[in-house]
């Protein structure tokens, strides 16, 4: 079996996978102490991405085992192993983001798909252009609300609904596609937002489309920013991360 970031071998239509996710980064565009003529405490922004491990049910599908602890992200890479997979799987993969800090927060999501030297236009693309159609892979949570499809932002084709807005951003030259999902409103500290909780491997994938997903692998990354003087997630993300978001 070939070694990769996501291991896979094809045998059949039988798929071993490794996913590579949960690269959460927390970071606050404002945290800082000062001391004028009475000692000032910042607030601070903080952020912690989970997941739920999964095990095997009576009809091979992966299901959560909340026996077991949750996988928590760093800075860098957590992975996740899922083993086997097969056309008609469905695997129990929840991303959540929990606002651990003790400042209101906008969150935003990065959902990238390498595909190496395969193409996933293939199978979760529309048929012309660049763009995958996502929700073919991943639904649940704010993934299965209905949303508008148009211009936000000035992003053509994006998605979005009073609650989250999500654009595309191709970069086949770079065999990755980029999704950017801006929760639309801040998090308190306490609350949580899972951004969806399956994954679906069609059935109707057969060995050649499982063939293309054979280098497929998947990272999650989540951001924190500061609400005080930021209206809005996409100029919080701009503003305050621009390394990390520029979309353009």
């Amino acid at each position: 079996m070939q070694k990769l970031k996501l291991n896979m071998a094809l045998s059949g239509i039988l798929l071993g996978l490794l996913v590579v996710l949960l690269v959460a980064t927390t970071l606050a565009y404002f945290s800082d102490t000062r001391q004028v003529t009475n000692t000032i405490t910042a607030g601070n922004v903080e952020i912690v991405l989970s997941e739920a491990q999964v095990k095997p049910d009576s009809t091979g599908n992966l299901v959560e085992d909340a026996t077991l602890p949750r996988f928590v992200g760093g800075r860098g890479e957590t992975e996740h192993k899922y083993g086997k997979i097969y056309p008609a799987q469905t695997i129990y993969k929840d991303p959540t983001v929990v606002n651990s800090g003790s400042e209101d927060a906008w969150i935003a999501f990065r959902i990238t798909l390498h595909d190496g030297s395969k193409d996933l236009r293939k199978v979760l693309g529309y048929g012309r252009g660049d763009r995958l159609d996502i929700h073919r892979f991943f639904s649940g949570s704010v993934f299965s609300e209905r949303a508008t499809v148009g211009v936000w932002k000035g992003f053509e084709h994006a998605h979005y609904n009073e609650h989250y807005a999500m654009v595309q951003v191709p970069n086949p030259t770079a065999d990755k596609y980029e999704f950017y999902v801006f929760m639309l409103s801040p998090l308190s500290h306490g609350e949580k937002v899972v951004l969806f909780d399956t994954m679906t491997i069609s059935d109707e994938w057969g060995n050649a489309d499982m063939q293309e997903l054979a280098e497929l692998k998947i990272d999650v990354e989540a951001f924190g920013v500061q609400t005080f003087s930021l209206e809005g997630c996409y100029e919080a993300m701009t503003t305050a991360l621009p390394e990390y978001f520029n979309l353009q």
